[in-house]
């Protein structure tokens, strides 16, 4: 029975001493009033090339961005001008299938972690400048026809 009394003893002294820091340090606390912001220095030649080939690779898709925005205009464009048009019907196959192409590139959107290299977001740019400049005829074949009725 002394040795638990003396155990508990024990514990209840070191823990205020612990709690009240009766024999705590003699280093000061700092406050730190402006975060400390430390430089990333690129020493090695591999992080320097990775992170100028991850600059390409945005760039790029910022382009792909961009053409994917003027596709859809283009697109919104064709089909408000269409409205209420009768089309022969070759000519009306023949832009169906234009629009129906630049709606495929845009339905499926890629994201840019879905690209693995600068090849792939310049070969989707392909794609998608090449249904854009397909379409350009479009408006005024409908137009002509719009305007011939």
């Amino acid at each position: 029975m002394k040795y638990i009394l003396f155990i508990v003893l024990v514990l209840v002294a070191g823990t205020l001493v612990f709690v009240f820091g009766l024999f705590g340090t003699d280093e000061k606390v700092v406050v730190v009033t402006k975060p400390v912001v430390e430089s990333i220095t690129v020493n090695d030649e591999g992080e320097a090339v990775e992170e100028a080939r991850y600059a390409a690779i945005h760039a790029e898709y910022k382009k792909l961005e961009k053409a994917r925005r003027n596709l859809d205009r283009r697109l919104a464009r064709i089909k408000g001008v269409m409205w209420d048009v009768q089309l022969p019907a070759e000519q009306a196959e023949g832009i169906i299938s234009k629009l129906r192409k630049g709606y495929k590139l845009l339905k499926t959107k890629k994201l840019l972690g879905a690209f693995s290299g600068l090849q792939s977001i310049s070969d989707e740019l392909a794609r998608v400048e090449y249904a854009y400049q397909s379409l350009e005829g479009v408006v005024e074949e409908v137009r002509a026809v719009k305007s011939g009725s």
